[in-house]
C-alpha cells in the first residue's frame, strides 16, 4: 500500500468518526476504484452512501458489484437491505425470491449465503436457507448450533428448545453441554417447562431414548419440580434396569435444595427393590443421613420424628452389627440423644461401645469423642468432658477438628467461671478456618470482652455462665432462675441484652415459640447497636422458617439482615437463607 493511500484512508476514517460521510465517501471511492476486490472500502462507502440516504449511488455501487462478483451472496443481499432501508418492501421480496433459487450443494455454500442474510440482521432468510441444506443435503441435524442460536435470538424459544433436544438425542455425548446451553439461553424458570413438555413429546415417539429422559429428570429439577424428577427418575430406573442407581443421582441434589423429604423417598424406593440389589446398603445409609440433617436444619423435630429415626437407626445397627462400617450411624444416634431427645446417658454407653470398635477411621472416633464430651458435661461430668477435648484438640492440632475441640475447651473453660483462660483460647479461634467455629468463637469472646471486670468479683458473668451452662443442659427452669437474679443482684449490669437473647433461647427449647419471638423483637429493637442483634435476627428469622412456618417473615428477616449488618458473621447464611426462600436453585459451588 503505497504512503498516499494509506494517508488517504486514515483521513477517510477520521471523515467519517467526525460524521462528515460526504468527504469521506469522496476518499472510499476513490480508495475502492483502485481496490476493486476490497471489502473493506465497499463497506464504508456503502455505508457513507446511506448516512447520506444517496441511494441511487449505493444501489450503482452494489450493482457493480453484483456484476463482477455474481457468486458472492453478499451483494445481492446488500441489495435487498437498500429496498428495506426505502420501504421498497416488494422489491426486497424479488431479491429474496431469486436467493431461494440457489440450489444448495454444500454446507459450505449454505453457511456463506447465510452468513450473508445474518450480516443484514435478515434472521427468517438465514433460517430458511439452513432448513433448506438440512432438506437438499439430507441431513436433519445439519446447523442445530447455527439455528439454535438464530431461534432463541428471535424468540424463537419452542423452536430452539426442540433444536437442543434433538441434537442431545442424537449423541448422548452432547447431553452436558445441551444443558450448559439451557441454563445460559433461557431467560426464566418457567422456559424449563417448555423444555419439559418437549421432551414429553419427543418420548412418545423414542422412549428409550436416554438423553430425553435424563433430560427430562433435569428439566423438573430445574423448575424445582421434585415430584416430578422423582416420578421420571423411577421410570428410567425401570426402564434402564439400574436397580435404583438413577434414585441414588437425584438424592444429592434433593439433599443439596433441603429436600429431604424427596431425597429419602428415593432412597426408600431403593430400598424397596430388596436387600439383595446392590444399593440396598447406601440407601440405608441415605435415609438415616437425610434424617440427622434434616434435624440439624431445623434445630430439632416433633417427638414422633424422632422416635421413628431412632427405631430406623436401631434397626441399621442390629441388621448390620456394631463394627467400623457402622461407627458413623452409632455416632448419629449419639447426636440424637445428646441434643435433641435429651437422653445424654444413652449416648455415652453408645459412644463409649465405638471407642471400643477396632479400624474405626481416626476422624471419626475423634468426631465421637467431642460428642461424648458434651454428653459427659451435660450429665455434670465436667473434668471428663475436659480430658476428652483436650485429646481431640491435641491429636488434630492442624485440623477444623482441633479447632473444634478447642473451641469446645473454651467454652467449657467460660461455664466454669474460668474467663481470662477461655479469652485466651477464643483469641486463637476468632480467625479459624471454619466459619461456624469462628463465628461461635467470635460470640462467646465479645461476651466475655463486653462483660468483664464491670465488677470485682466478675459474680455476675459467672451467674451468666452457670445459667449458659444449665440451657446447654437442658435444665431450662434452673437457668431461667439465675437470669432472673442477675438484673436483681446487679442492677444496670450490662449483661441485660444477654439475659434476654439467654430467655429466648430457653422459650425455643420449650416451644414457646410467641415468647421467644416478643423476646428477640425486643432485643433487635431496643439492643440494635449491641453484639447480638445479628444473633437474635438469624435466629429469630430460623423460628419464623423452621418453627412457626412463617416463610414471609423469614425471608424479610433474613434480608434486613443482609442489608443492615452487612458485617456480621451471619451475612453470608442469611443470604444463601434468603435466597433459598427465594426459590433459587442451589448448586455445590454456592453452598458455604
Amino acid at each position: 500500500m503505497s504512503f498516499s493511500q494509506n494517508t488517504d484512508e486514515k483521513l477517510a476514517a477520521q471523515y467519517f468518526n467526525d460524521k462528515k460521510y460526504q468527504e469521506a465517501a469522496d476518499l472510499y471511492e476513490k480508495l475502492a476504484s483502485k481496490q476493486l476486490e476490497s471489502v473493506y472500502y465497499y463497506d464504508n462507502l456503502l455505508q457513507c452512501y446511506v448516512l447520506l440516504n444517496d441511494f441511487k449511488s449505493a444501489e450503482k455501487l452494489v450493482d457493480k458489484r453484483i456484476r463482477k462478483f455474481n457468486e458472492i451472496y453478499t451483494y445481492r443481499v446488500d441489495k435487498a437491505y437498500l429496498f428495506q432501508l426505502q420501504n421498497l418492501n416488494d422489491k426486497k421480496e424479488d431479491v429474496f425470491k431469486s436467493l431461494q433459487k440457489i440450489q444448495i450443494l454444500s454446507s459450505d455454500q449454505a453457511d456463506l449465503l447465510a452468513n450473508a442474510f445474518l450480516k443484514r440482521r435478515f434472521y427468517t432468510q438465514a433460517i430458511e436457507v439452513y432448513i433448506e441444506a438440512r432438506k437438499s443435503l439430507k441431513d436433519e441435524f445439519l446447523f442445530a448450533y447455527n439455528l439454535t442460536d438464530l431461534y432463541f435470538y428471535s424468540s424463537n424459544v419452542d423452536l430452539a428448545t426442540l433444536e437442543l433436544v434433538k441434537m442431545a438425542g442424537y449423541s448422548e455425548y452432547m447431553i452436558e453441554e445441551v444443558k450448559n446451553k439451557f441454563v445460559i439461553a433461557y431467560n426464566n424458570p418457567n422456559q424449563y417447562k417448555i423444555l419439559s413438555n418437549t421432551l414429553l413429546v419427543q418420548l412418545q415417539k423414542k422412549p428409550d431414548n436416554y438423553a430425553y429422559n435424563d433430560l427430562l429428570v433435569w428439566s423438573f429439577t430445574q423448575q424445582k419440580d421434585w415430584n416430578g424428577a422423582l416420578i421420571q427418575s423411577k421410570a428410567v430406573d425401570k426402564r434402564l434396569k439400574e436397580e435404583g442407581r438413577k434414585l441414588l443421582e437425584l438424592a444429592p441434589l434433593l439433599i443439596l435444595n433441603e429436600e429431604y423429604e424427596y431425597a429419602i423417598k428415593c432412597f426408600e424406593y431403593v430400598k424397596s427393590l430388596g436387600a439383595d440389589k446392590r444399593y440396598y446398603y447406601q440407601a440405608q445409609q441415605g435415609v438415616l443421613n437425610c434424617g440427622i440433617m434434616q434435624v440439624k436444619l431445623r434445630n430439632g423435630a416433633s417427638p414422633e420424628r424422632l422416635l421413628a429415626m431412632e427405631k430406623e437407626y436401631l434397626s441399621f445397627i442390629a441388621n448390620n452389627g456394631v463394627n467400623w462400617q457402622t461407627a458413623e450411624q452409632i455416632k448419629e444416634l449419639s447426636e440424637l440423644y445428646i441434643y435433641y431427645m435429651k437422653e445424654a446417658p444413652r449416648a455415652i454407653a453408645q459412644l463409649n461401645q465405638v471407642m471400643g470398635i477396632p479400624g474405626v477411621n481416626p476422624k471419626l472416633l475423634a468426631e465421637c469423642k467431642l460428642a461424648l464430651g458434651d454428653a459427659q458435661l451435660i450429665v455434670g461430668e465436667t473434668w471428663e468432658a475436659d480430658l476428652l477435648y483436650k485429646q481431640v484438640e491435641k491429636a488434630f492440632a492442624n485440623d477444623a477438628l482441633g479447632q473444634e475441640a478447642k473451641y469446645r475447651y473454651a467454652r467449657l473453660c467460660y461455664y466454669r467461671a474460668e474467663f481470662t483462660w477461655s479469652q485466651t483460647q477464643l483469641d486463637v479461634l476468632k480467625e479459624a478456618t471454619t466459619q461456624l467455629i469462628s463465628n461461635n468463637a467470635m460470640r462467646l469472646w465479645l461476651i466475655i470482652q463486653d462483660n468483664l471486670g464491670m465488677d470485682s468479683t466478675e459474680e455476675a458473668l459467672g451467674l451468666y455462665a452457670k445459667a449458659d451452662l444449665l440451657i446447654f443442659q437442658n435444665k431450662l427452669d434452673e437457668a431461667n432462675v439465675v437470669l432472673d437474679q442477675i438484673p436483681i443482684l446487679f442492677p444496670g449490669h450490662s449483661l441485660i441484652d444477654e439475659i434476654i437473647f439467654a430467655k429466648a433461647l430457653i422459650a425455643e427449647k420449650q416451644e414457646k415459640y410467641a415468647i421467644a419471638e416478643v423476646l428477640y423483637l425486643g432485643l433487635i429493637r431496643d439492643f440494635s447497636t449491641d453484639i447480638l442483634a445479628d444473633n437474635a435476627l438469624i435466629n429469630l428469622a430460623k423460628l419464623y422458617e423452621f418453627k412457626m412456618n412463617d416463610t414471609a417473615k423469614a425471608k424479610k428477616i433474613y434480608e434486613m439482615l443482609v442489608l443492615n449488618y452487612t458485617g456480621s458473621l451471619f451475612a453470608n447464611e442469611a443470604r444463601k437463607r434468603y435466597r433459598f426462600l427465594r426459590g433459587d436453585l442451589l448448586k455445590q459451588d454456592e453452598i458455604n
